[in-house]
């Protein structure tokens, strides 16, 4: 009897174990290879958001602003699941995004010239601002908008959680 527990105590070890390991591993997308969720940006203004991944399915939303940032959510052959900064999901062609890291401004902020809040103020950021994600220090994160770069804490924007990909 004690046996019988000892090996089943062990085989749930096991489960748990590699279960855990499962989840810790970033997911790879089976089309792309490359880490899902990951974020990138509108590459091309009229882009189609569909409600699945094909053309027979019906255009959801048409995105009109190059750079905006999206997450993508999942991969089926050359279309990509995206969440954009106000939550909507859709689907949309590969072809349409590119690798290029943005950052949408969620929240009226400053830009600061260094990442930390005593630093000289170089712009004021409304919300609906996207400017390209150009590093990472801490909680802060570089970005270029309208010729002009500095820090924002990423609290304040929205694609910028992570620096993978930067």
């Amino acid at each position: 009897m004690r046996r019988r527990s000892l090996a089943a105590f062990t085989a749930v070890s096991i489960l748990v174990c590699a279960t855990s390991a499962g989840a810790a591993a970033p997911a790879i997308g089976p089309d792309s290879n490359l880490p899902v969720p990951r974020f990138v940006s509108l590459r091309t203004a009229g882009a189609n958001g569909r409600h699945g991944p094909s053309v027979e399915n019906r255009v959801d939303w048409i995105y009109q602003r190059v750079g905006l940032p999206l997450e993508v959510t999942a991969e089926s052959g050359p279309w990509r699941r995206v969440r954009d900064p106000d939550g909507a999901q859709t689907w949309m062609h590969a072809q349409n995004l590119d690798t290029r890291r943005t950052a949408y401004v969620e929240r009226s902020t400053t830009l600061r010239q260094l990442g930390h809040d005593d630093a000289r103020p170089v712009a004021y950021l409304a919300p609906g601002v996207i400017g390209s994600l150009t590093g990472c220090q801490g909680d802060w994160r570089r970005i270029a908008v309208g010729g002009r770069v500095g820090w924002v804490k990423a609290s304040d924007l929205w694609g910028a959680a992570s620096c993978d990909g930067l």
